[in-house]
């Protein structure tokens, strides 16, 4: 089947949106090819959405099935993808997948561009309801999809997890790497994060099982990035990539074969490092880590994170000293948070600037599938809008039960403006 994979782009383009390319539509896309299917990759957050060029591509390609990856805020380009697609050619399968579907299937589904929804991991699913299409079987008993019978939604039950490594690599090949600023990003695990933080979805969509990867099958394919690609820096994007101190070591024990080909970065928990670990990752080509702090107010940490502000200051320290480049990002506001706590956050992050770290903030967005979004009137927070595309942590688009949206923004904007700070973008 001639397949393309879309991935849906921002509502407004930014250089943050190019950073990095698709790797889930890539992952897709491997699978896919290697059941000898014939695939295509665009990512639209190269170029922004130009109907346009996208009924060229359609053109080119002759597409019978397309899959249309999207989060929160990519969803309405989503749509407007899936109803040009329909548009061009009627009979033409359209797929969507990623976060945002797999949270709202039956949301996606009233649309009537839309013709299935695949949850959660998708290279098995999809592959399915591929041969399913193909064969002209039903897609009644397809785990993990979600279809319509008689113009109405139908989820089915849930896919059990594949194997961590048995997915094979993703179709870089496909993605104009020289595109993007961080172009080798590499997954060390799949199923993501076991905490369950109220502002996060990933516990929603991956049930909270963490699956790490071979730390042998993890260096083979950043050896490939440096053979086939001329890599030289890759960046580790699992959520907490220290989860498992033991992995971690074990991991760092393999990249000794790389004898420094490579630099590499990652992202964790404060509570997830030690200064020993910290130095063994420097000396094995770690050169930049990125901690979740979110707040600098211990009753709000105590509610929203379960970390400690003592743990994410020794973090930092250790980090520095250790010669990384240390990011700590935070978020505002919180459901609990008064001026005192805010203007406590801000203090906080000038004193981890003062340690050597580099500062980035972000609204707190109440996506969809998080305790934010579903429990907001328990928690005292108005969504002031059910615009997907505003859903960016760029705007601030919840007020709470202590603060108006006016004084949350004058606070912040007197401390970024104090401290010069980064905001996420």
């Amino acid at each position: 089947m001639r397949i393309l994979l879309i991935n849906s782009p921002v509502a407004r383009t930014s250089a943050h949106a190019r950073l990095s390319p698709p790797l889930g539509i890539a992952y897709l896309a491997g699978h896919l090819r290697e059941r000898g299917h014939d695939v295509a990759l665009l990512d639209l957050n190269l170029t922004g959405y130009n109907p346009r060029r996208l009924d060229l591509v359609l053109g080119r390609v002759r597409p019978e099935l397309v899959g249309i990856s999207a989060y929160t805020e990519t969803y309405p380009n989503a749509l407007r993808i899936a109803e040009q697609v329909k548009a061009f050619g009627p009979a033409i399968h359209t797929v969507f997948g990623g976060a945002h579907p797999s949270i709202m299937p039956e949301e996606v589904l009233r649309s009537d561009a839309a013709d299935f929804v695949v949850i959660g991991e998708g290279e098995a699913t999809l592959a399915e309801l591929v041969a399913a299409l193909e064969e002209g079987t039903s897609s009644r008993d397809i785990r993990g999809l979600a279809w319509k019978q008689d113009g109405e939604p139908v989820v089915n039950e849930r896919r059990p997890l594949m194997g961590a490594d048995a997915v094979g690599w993703p179709a870089r090949d496909l993605l104009s790497l020289e595109f993007y600023q961080d172009a080798f990003n590499v997954l060390t695990a799949r199923g993501g994060c076991p905490y369950r933080c109220p502002f996060c979805s990933a516990a929603h969509i991956w049930s909270g099982r963490h699956r790490p990867r071979l730390p042998r099958a993890v260096v083979e394919e950043i050896e490939m990035l440096v053979r086939t690609y001329g890599a030289g820096f890759v960046f580790f994007v699992d959520d907490i990539f220290t989860l498992r101190r033991d992995w971690v070591v074990d991991l760092l024990s393999e990249m000794e074969r790389l004898h420094g080909a490579v630099a590499w970065g990652c992202g964790t928990r404060v509570d997830r490092v030690d200064e020993e670990l910290l130095r063994a990752m420097a000396a094995h080509g770690c050169t930049g880590i990125q901690f979740g702090v979110e707040s600098g107010s211990q009753q709000i940490l105590d509610s929203v994170k379960g970390i400690d502000k003592d743990a994410a200051l020794e973090a930092i320290r250790w980090s520095v000293a250790a010669g990384l480049r240390a990011t700590a990002s935070f978020m505002v506001p919180f459901p609990q948070d008064t001026e005192e706590t805010l203007r406590e956050t801000f203090a906080f992050m000038e004193t981890l600037k003062d340690e050597g770290a580099e500062i980035l903030m972000s609204y707190t967005t109440p996506y969809p599938g998080t305790a934010f979004y579903e429990q907001a009137a328990e928690l005292g927070l108005t969504i002031l809008t059910k615009d997907w595309g505003e859903y960016d942590a760029k705007h601030l688009i919840m007020r709470t039960a202590n603060l108006s949206v006016t004084r949350i923004e004058q606070i912040v904007a007197e401390g970024v403006s104090r401290l010069g700070l980064t905001r996420t973008s």
